[in-house]
């Protein structure tokens, strides 16, 4: 009998360990249709974390052993794309950054520490040799690891994948208005951050880009620092990417 899930996140926890899973595999080939610069917005306890975790396990190089094992029985088990365990992913998760009490200097360091867990994660992950040079900011620590990356040649090109790319600046909405205008504007680490990932796509360093969040407010506040991004949240084709349907 499976087991149901609660507060699971990670995709492969909930497949090895026999939980319920609400097939959501049949939107990977829409997803790469419709483009390869995409954010997806919905409300908090929707399964967002899940399926960017989903995402990772299928188009990860290293977990290709691991296709039969945790997409048997999917509806990707039988029409798998073309970019099946192609990437080497590079993901960050803002999901957990503390808004409590925070200023700038505070905020900054914390995003810092989110991308430098992210860089490592893949160092570790890619057995990759480079060395985390800790004090840059964050955009420079982006900028310095991507061109290295592009140095190295790789095999296989870079696919981000983000959770909850505005979950701090939702938050500071809720109390200080002016400090998210700090940090989205033209000199803010936020836009800076976004607008470096930009540059590296046009670069080809990085293929593609996915990202979830709860609503559009920073992404429109960054303007011209993430232009590219295409927000598919209100495509009808995408209405039930996330959330109950039907369970296998």
């Amino acid at each position: 009998m499976k087991k149901i899930p609660y507060g699971i996140s990670n995709y492969r926890k909930l497949k090895e360990e026999n939980y319920m899973y609400v097939d959501k595999t049949l939107y990977l080939e829409k997803l790469e249709r419709i483009g390869e610069t995409l954010i997806y917005l919905r409300p908090g306890r929707f399964g967002k974390s899940l399926f960017t975790s989903m995402m990772y396990y299928y188009y990860d190089v290293n977990s290709t052993s691991l296709f039969e094992t945790l997409f048997k029985d999917t509806y990707v088990w039988n029409h798998p794309t073309k970019n099946k365990n192609n990437y080497y992913i590079l993901k960050f998760d803002f999901s957990g950054m503390s808004l409590m009490n925070k200023e700038m200097t505070a905020l900054e360091n914390e995003f810092r520490t989110c991308v430098i867990l992210g860089i490592n994660n893949f160092i570790n992950d890619y057995k990759i040799n480079y060395k985390i040079d800790k004090s840059m900011p964050a955009t420079i620590l982006l900028k310095y690891f991507l061109t290295a990356m592009k140095s190295l040649n790789l095999n296989h090109k870079i696919y981000i994948l983000i959770d909850e790319y505005d979950n701090f600046t939702n938050g500071i909405l809720e109390g200080e208005a002016s400090l998210f205008k700090s940090i989205v504007s033209e000199t803010g680490f936020v836009k800076a951050f976004y607008a470096a990932i930009k540059e590296y796509i046009g670069l080809g360093v990085i293929d593609r880009f996915f990202a979830t969040g709860i609503c559009p407010n920073t992404l429109n506040s960054m303007t011209t620092g993430f232009n590219m991004a295409t927000d598919i949240s209100t495509d009808i084709e995408f209405n039930s990417m996330v959330g109950l349907t039907q369970i296998y």
